[in-house]
């Protein structure tokens, strides 16, 4: 099959569709809490490792009961086993902000710029927000080199809108090219800053039941789990 990808050109084209299907998501989609525990801290000992998870609603556990579930925990317990340290994690993070807005959130936050490891979730709001290419480009950069100071960086690929329950079609298939073409220009940002990996989010296999919150939009604790995983593999 084809992987098609929609310039911003041709998505402004659609705008009156995207934008009728886009109000009725908003209308008809529940709305879900972030997390708890933004901080938290596995093992014991002094000195611990530290890791801080970043940007959108996917960083903020959105649909998730606490971090400990997320990929904040889930991966700080993996840190934990693999160092023998203990590790603490700290979650800067809001639902509906797009690479800019993440980045002004930031402002302030000092242990992400100490922090050993960092996670960065970014992209469906610049998707669904009609973002342009060199907006998305630009903002994006910003941010990666806000987060990077001594830290290895992770930043998760913009996820197959295309397969999201909540979005019907056609803006699901429309949102899904979009989010294709601004997850391959964030795989050529991220490989411009030393010490940033891409993590592509368009190849895990989960029954598409165990995939998704209750509002169709967001990842499961199961995802948040495989996510966990492929992130320590690839800091291994």
């Amino acid at each position: 099959m084809v992987e098609r990808e929609l310039s911003h050109g041709a998505l402004m084209a659609l705008l009156p569709l995207v934008a009728a299907q886009g109000l009725w998501v908003r209308r008809h989609t529940p709305s879900l809490p972030e997390a708890d525990g933004r901080r938290g801290t596995v093992g014991e000992g002094t000195n611990p490792l530290e890791l801080a998870v970043v940007g959108d609603s996917v960083a903020a556990g959105t649909g998730i009961p606490d971090h400990r579930q997320t990929i904040a925990g889930q991966l700080a317990r993996r840190l934990h086993v693999r160092y023998g340290r203990p590790v603490s994690w700290t979650v800067v993070a809001q639902g509906g902000l797009t690479a800019g807005e993440i980045t002004t959130l930031l402002d302030g936050h000092d242990e992400v710029a100490r922090a050993d490891f960092v996670v960065v979730s970014v992209g469906v709001n610049d998707t669904k927000d009609l973002h342009s290419d060199r907006r998305w480009t630009d903002e994006l950069s910003s941010l990666l080199l806000a987060v990077c100071g001594r830290a290895q960086v992770v930043l998760l690929g913009v996820p197959p809108m295309e397969t999201l329950p909540a979005l019907p079609q056609p803006l699901a298939r429309l949102l899904g090219e979009r989010a294709r073409r601004l997850d391959r220009l964030g795989k050529e940002a991220a490989a411009c800053v030393d010490g940033v990996y891409h993590l592509s989010l368009r190849d895990i296999d989960l029954d598409p039941e165990d995939a998704h919150a209750r509002d169709g939009f967001h990842p499961s604790e199961q995802v948040h789990a495989e996510l966990a995983r492929r992130i320590d593999v690839l800091l291994a």
